[in-house]
């Protein structure tokens, strides 16, 4: 993985209003992803108006950092990793095959892209980057099964698709009455050039989730709000949810500033309005 240099890295640190840790620790990593889930969204507006995204890391700063933007995984856990690497963390690259509200029997493409994180002598999963429910913090590979807040990782069902890799695991969120699958995955290290077709598929096919919603995420104080298209959701640290409905591009593009700390530039704006004006009108679209 590539890697900040120092004025890189004491810019990504101001953008997420993080210090800069003495050591590579466990509680320096929850710190610096914590932060980062607060203060830079998920977002995939560029791909609703059909921008090519870049992931190659000066580009990905360029955005997220000089701009002050978003970003989907591929974005955000470049950086994420890149300031990890930086910060003497032993990082490598994992791919996920998304299952939110998928059914079992419905196979989906390894188009996430996850971090595995070595400190203190283990190897925990750190995500800066699921545009739905996301794990706040580094979650232990060795112990499947306990569940942190209200997340876990448990083995996959027996025969599922996806489950044959190397240590196959599911990362699990708690539901309003069971535990709902987010996405499968593997420990199999992933070089990072494997994720630049993965990134074109996903901004660019017209079959691509992200071609036909926007989907923005950030993390405070614990919880989690996500927006999809005009549905607000606002998950506690407890798992409950609660759901608002937008009804109106105008809201939609406030809520971006108001609530997920996003903001465009007039361009991007006026285009993002003049889409959601049409996919309100075309909700088939």
């Amino acid at each position: 993985m590539p890697s900040l240099d120092d004025d890189q890295l004491n810019a990504y640190l101001a953008r997420i209003g993080a210090s800069r840790p003495a050591a590579p620790t466990l509680a320096a990593l929850n710190a610096i992803l914590g932060a980062q889930l607060s203060h830079i969204p998920f977002e995939n507006v560029d791909v609703l108006l059909h921008r090519t995204i870049d992931i190659e890391l000066d580009a990905v700063f360029d955005k997220l950092v000089t701009r002050r933007r978003g970003g989907y995984c591929f974005e955000l856990n470049t950086l994420f990793a890149a300031a990890l690497e930086t910060l003497g963390f032993k990082v490598t690259p994992l791919a996920a095959r998304v299952r939110w509200n998928i059914s079992e029997g419905v196979p989906t493409p390894q188009s996430h892209m996850l971090l595995r994180v070595d400190v203190e002598h283990r190897g925990y999963l750190a995500d800066a980057g699921f545009g739905g429910p996301n794990p706040p913090c580094a979650m232990p590979l060795s112990e499947p099964g306990e569940a942190l807040r209200s997340y876990r990782l448990v083995p996959p069902p027996p025969n599922a698709f996806g489950a044959d890799g190397f240590h196959p695991l599911d990362l699990e969120a708690r539901g309003a009455g069971d535990w709902i699958t987010l996405y499968r995955f593997d420990l199999t290290p992933q070089p990072w050039v494997d994720f630049v077709p993965r990134n074109w598929f996903v901004c660019t096919h017209p079959d691509s989730f992200f071609r036909h919603t926007l989907a923005v995420a950030r993390s405070e104080n614990g919880a989690r709000y996500t927006l999809a298209n005009g549905r607000l959701t606002l998950r506690e640290p407890d798992g409950s949810a609660t759901h608002h409905t937008l009804e109106t591009p105008r809201e939609i593009v406030a809520a971006l500033r108001e609530r997920f700390a996003l903001v465009l530039d007039p361009d991007t704006e006026a285009g993002l309005a003049g889409w959601l004006e049409q996919a309100m009108q075309d909700p088939a679209r």
